[in-house]
């Protein structure tokens, strides 16, 4: 039977839960309840997804690194067997095993399954109880407590999604248009505050409408979405791609002068030239042309960046296409020709 503190920790978790949509402060307030429910000395939850993969991690210390070789041991017999594991000695268990190298130690252990629709999304796990070993009462306890767990990680997956969904273009899984706005301009506000520069590159699809035009709409698709994975293997997790309408695309560098961001773009240019596509049992490849400029050397702000990464590329494109070609005071004049920033 549920003391009246327990009842009130139950309480407590399950109102916070449900008004919070900050995955990290819900999974904070978990293993804090759940210690303090249990009398745990640390506790932890792990997600996983519908293939057994590890996707987050929490403890009672923080966030935790890569854990997937759990998924060998304790946590890949509960979320199989979708099973209660409890034992009073770890050591002594042979059920509990899969433990990573240089694991904090611990004694006693319990560790109850998430679920959702009678699905396993992943597991809360409390050790080493003050003044006792874990009970059946516990185990009661916890079930109670995934519960409303589940269902609050379940709310808030959803609204990521959607987030996601609005932010991202549905094609291609880059930011779209408008984010890219809004992400561009909180880059040049930082910019603008520590001193540093932003580069940007405008890039373009060569000669798109004809491959459209030859192998269909289809196939015109699956190029924006090799090009754009060749995008983001080529940049930084702290750049940003995005698609910025029809055959276009943009990068956002931060923290990039215009020499590195050069470097970047004609990497990238590299790569989608060498990339092989096939079409209809036919070899085709692509390339694209790109415009660079830079915060603040080529413009004061984020409309004028923009523009002066767009007149970069469309020199590119005026001079031959499969090229790279940086913003300069050519352009403004009106002088096409290859100058030392272009390459």
């Amino acid at each position: 039977m549920k003391t009246i503190r327990e009842l009130n920790i139950l309480n407590e978790l399950s109102a916070s839960l449900h008004t919070s949509l900050d995955r990290e402060s819900i999974f904070e307030n978990i293993v804090d309840k759940t210690r303090e429910l249990l009398k745990a000395e640390k506790a932890a939850i792990v997600l996983v997804d519908r293939y057994g993969r590890v996707v987050d991690f929490y403890t009672s210390m923080g966030p935790a690194g890569n854990c997937k070789h759990l998924l060998t041991g304790t946590l890949k017999r509960a979320m199989e067997e979708i099973t209660t594991l409890r034992t009073d000695d770890v050591t002594k268990e042979p059920a509990f095993v899969g433990f990573p190298p240089n694991h904090p130690q611990i004694k006693s252990i319990l560790m109850v399954p998430m679920l959702l629709r009678g699905e396993p999304i992943g597991a809360i796990i409390a050790t080493d109880k003050k003044g006792g070993s874990f009970t059946e009462t516990d185990e009661d306890l916890l079930l109670n407590l995934a519960f409303h767990s589940a269902l609050a990680i379940e709310k808030v997956q959803f609204y990521e999604e959607i987030l996601k969904m609005a932010s991202t273009d549905g094609l291609t899984g880059l930011i779209n248009h408008r984010t890219f706005q809004e992400k561009l301009q909180i880059e040049i506000d930082r910019a603008r505050r520590f001193g540093h520069k932003v580069s940007l590159l405008m890039i373009d699809i060569d000669h798109f409408k004809k491959f459209n035009d030859t192998y269909g709409h289809t196939n015109g698709d699956e190029v924006l979405k090799r090009v754009a994975c060749i995008l983001q293997d080529n940049i930084r997790s702290i750049d940003l791609a995005a698609r910025y309408g029809g055959e276009e695309f943009a990068v956002v560098l931060p923290q990039v002068s215009l020499p590195g961001a050069i470097v970047v773009a004609e990497r990238i240019r590299k790569k989608t030239e060498e990339h092989e596509l096939v079409f209809n049992g036919k070899k085709e490849h692509v390339t694209v042309s790109i415009g660079v400029a830079t915060f603040p050397d080529d413009a004061s702000d984020r409309e004028e960046l923009i523009d002066n990464a767009d007149k970069a590329l469309y020199l590119a494109k005026r001079t031959g296409r499969n090229r790279v070609c940086a913003f300069s005071e050519e352009i403004v004049n009106g002088k096409h020709e290859p100058n030392p920033t272009n390459v």
